[in-house]
């Protein structure tokens, strides 16, 4: 054998010899299966049999094969050879139907019925059947062991990602490490992107020279671009799985990756990708530990600002032989401040010029993620790989022939197929996600040559069209909405029972938690609702969870596109969404039947939305539109003043203390700080006027983290807050007395968070300067600390 990984010549000859010979005798055969039953019988053994060579000569020549496949590879040679006898006697039946006058043999069947004419004589038909036969089985051979190499590679795959997953989970990181880090956990974007791949999906990547390269030049770089849909996270959790196999065998090495998504907004910015970069290398780079301990006791336990951890995660990476980063969907940033400071990020480690670093990203073709990675500068092929090309389309090839060929309602189109895939194939242009929600109107579609041309003829031809089509045929529109407005505006991923509780808030007419709108019938009554648009995923605890299927379905949902065409009544752009939401978690928070229960760890299961509702409502207000905002203000008044449901509110999620996630179930009585506090720490400057307008609180009384009221809106940056506790008589100065106060006073808050305008407006009003006290000591130590040379 010439390449241990490819036929050799000759096989390759005979298969093919072997193809077109049963091609013809198929074609003939069923030309005349009407005229009897024996004829019937060997068109459909040659039906059965083309099938099974088409598979075996599809694999042969487009077959990525491992090196350790020799064996299989082997298999399949042997059993094209031992079946050369057959393949001749097939090839004899042609020549004898190619000898005879043209259609002279059609019309002896004709003329003759169903008596024998040659070539349809039993003994002929016998033989036939016979090389048939002996095809046939030493085929199945092969692709029984095909098969069986499939399902040992695929196994093979799932214990490799099991095993990088529980690398990155099972390292030593003390726990108070983990959570002042509070990193996303990008395993589980990875394992969702390893779910989605086909065997061999990516390997043209891995294998080919631009991958190999990056693996292993100094200070390399690679850059994955293309559109929606064409699979880049797919590729890049392979290239995050080789790049973990190569770690393995080189020594001081590190490997760590990161998904920005869409779905989550903990998974959108720079500090995100950064904490989970540098959580994932503490248990790779020797010190590194160490030195993010250190960092988190001189921080105070707060989150320093992206330029710090950036400084470690350099240090870190200058510590090692090779680093390999991987940050998949950088186009997930939301466009503006969040991903230009992910962009400067980039831009930052590519200055560095650190041989052991090795950087690979992926993301749309965006023009200003192209400006950042200085497009014009990369060599093609070698720093950027567009995702529109032949290899790309080899892999959909592959992707559509699995689909079809094992998909248990689709292989019921049995000869139909072929066509099915060469449709699909060619009308992909690249996109794995056109292909897939193809799929399901040709499941639905009845077993006709006619209705399957129809179905075919009538496929949309992009992703705007057939999202369009998907929304146009939901029966149960309301809730669809509701369900894709959710999933859009969330902000953090939800589970099942989170969002079929949100549903049973009746929002539009009563008002009020609705327990008759509450489905029990799980995962299915959502996936019924919005077939084909959401999808349900599995976290690293196993919770079930509910999702936008694809980014280009909420980019759809989102966009101007939505609102011109059939499907307008499903535009969820605009800031009334939030505002919806906003009055979903809050009518949720004080239902009277969820108030009146002792809160325990049973009534949080059984009312799954609470939690997201206490930790999210203002997040959610905050972002309507002011329309919104003034409906909803007397729910706020309502429950930072009523006693009974601003405890249960802040013991399930206290804005105070937003690291803590841990439902508070003692049955102790709380001291919490004033309504004044909480309406300031969360910019509520319209309930902010209504508390102080009828009650004669002191603005300056000592509470809550910041230790009063104008601390904290001025380490939020709430500048309308800030002038109006100023105007109601707050002390510019006040220092953060009982409660100590994180930042001693409002100028150092403001600065530490570089709130410029607020800074400016406490200046005006006599904030001193030189104020010492509070953890950075005074205000320019502060305005220091957060980085900004403005506040400086």
């Amino acid at each position: 054998m010439g390449d241990p990984l490819s036929v050799t010549a000759s096989v390759a000859g005979l298969l093919s010899l072997g193809l077109h010979s049963t091609e013809y005798l198929y074609k003939y055969y069923t030309a005349c299966r009407d005229q009897h039953q024996d004829l019937a019988k060997i068109a459909d053994q040659l039906g059965n049999l083309l099938e099974s060579v088409q598979v075996i000569d599809e694999i042969v020549r487009n077959r990525t094969w491992r090196p350790n496949e020799q064996s299989i590879l082997q298999c399949i040679e042997n059993s094209i050879t031992h079946s050369e006898e057959a393949i001749k006697g097939l090839q004899r039946e042609v020549d004898k139907f190619k000898n005879e006058p043209n259609n002279d043999w059609k019309k002896k069947v004709v003329s003759v019925g169903r008596r024998a004419a040659y070539p349809f004589k039993r003994s002929t038909l016998e033989d036939l059947g016979d090389d048939v036969s002996e095809f046939r089985g030493n085929l199945s051979i092969a692709l029984q062991a095909l098969q069986l190499k499939e399902h040992q590679n695929t196994q093979g795959d799932i214990e490799e990602v099991n095993a990088i997953v529980k690398d990155i989970q099972a390292r030593s990181v003390s726990a108070d490490l983990r959570q002042w880090l509070s990193a996303p956990d990008a395993t589980v974007n990875f394992n969702v992107a390893v779910a989605k791949r086909h065997a061999s999906t990516g390997q043209w990547l891995v294998q080919g020279p631009a991958y190999t390269t990056w693996l292993q030049q100094g200070n390399s770089f690679l850059w994955l671009y293309g559109f929606a849909g064409c699979g880049k996270s797919v590729l890049c959790s392979t290239a995050i799985q080789h790049a973990f196999r190569r770690r393995q065998s080189s020594a001081d090495s590190a490997a760590a990756f990161f998904f920005f998504d869409f779905r989550d907004e903990s998974k959108q910015d720079a500090s995100a990708a950064l904490r989970a970069l540098l959580f994932q290398l503490c248990g790779q780079i020797p010190g590194l530990e160490a030195d993010l301990t250190r960092l988190k006791n001189s921080s105070n336990h707060s989150t320093p600002p992206v330029q710090v951890f950036l400084e470690y995660l350099r240090q870190g990476v200058a510590r090692c032989r090779h680093v390999y980063i991987l940050l998949d969907a950088l186009d997930e940033s939301p466009a503006g401040n969040s991903r230009l400071e992910v962009l400067s990020l980039i831009e930052t480690m590519r200055q560095w010029q650190l041989l052991g670093l090795h950087l690979l990203v992926t993301s749309r073709d965006a023009s200003d993620i192209r400006a950042y990675l200085q497009f014009p500068a990369l060599p093609a092929g070698v720093e950027h790989i567009a995702m529109k090309n032949d290899s790309v389309q080899e892999d959909i090839s592959r992707f559509v022939s699995f689909q079809v060929d094992y998909d248990r309602e689709l292989q019921h189109w049995g000869d139909h197929r072929k066509k099915i895939k060469s449709y699909l194939v060619s009308h992909a242009d690249g996109v794995f996600r056109w292909v897939e929600c193809q799929l399901e109107p040709l499941r639905q579609c009845p077993l006709t040559e006619y209705h399957l041309e129809e179905c075919l003829r009538e496929l949309p031809e992009s992703l705007d069209e057939t999202y369009e089509r998907m929304l146009c045929g939901i029966k149960f529109k309301k809730d669809a909405q509701r369900i894709l407005s959710l999933l859009c505006h969330a902000s953090r991923p939800l589970s099942i029972d989170e969002v079929i509780e949100a549903l049973a808030v009746d929002i539009d007419n009563r008002g009020c938690y609705n327990p008759r709108r509450r489905s029990t019938g799980g995962a299915d009554h959502l996936t019924r609702i919005c077939p084909g648009l959401i999808e349900i995923s599995l976290d690293t605890l196993g919770t079930q969870g509910v999702r936008i299927a694809h980014f280009s379905v909420q980019e759809f949902l989102l966009s101007d596109r939505i609102r011109k065409g059939r499907a307008a009544d499903f535009a969820l752009s605009g800031l009334s969404q939030h505002g919806r939401i906003s009055k979903t978690c809050l009518l949720y928070l004080q239902h009277d039947e969820f108030l009146q229960q002792n809160l325990s760890p049973d009534l949080v299961r059984q009312y799954a939305f609470a939690k997201y509702a206490a930790e999210h409502w203002h997040h959610h207000y905050r972002q309507a539109d002011g329309q919104c905002t003034r409906q909803l203000s007397e729910m706020v008044r309502n429950l930072l003043m009523t006693r009974c449901t601003k405890e249960r509110w802040l013991r399930l999620g206290d804005p105070d203390t937003p690291w803590s996630t841990d439902v508070d179930y003692s049955t102790v009585a709380q001291s919490y700080p004033s309504a004044t506090y909480y309406a300031s720490l969360l910019g509520q400057d319209e309930v902010l006027m209504f508390i102080l307008s009828i009650s004669t609180a002191d603005v300056n009384v000592q509470g809550g983290r910041y230790g009063n009221a104008l601390q904290a809106a001025s380490a939020r940056g709430h500048e309308k807050v800030v002038q109006i506790l100023l105007e109601k008589g707050a002390d510019v100065n006040a220092q953060g007395g009982d409660y100590g106060g994180d930042y001693g006073n409002a100028l150092q808050a403001a600065s530490a968070g570089s709130h410029e305008k607020v800074v400016q407006i406490l200046l005006e009003k006599g904030a001193d300067v030189n104020a010492q006290g509070g953890y950075y000591g005074n205000a320019l130590q502060a305005a220091s600390a957060g980085g900004d040379e403005k506040v400086v």
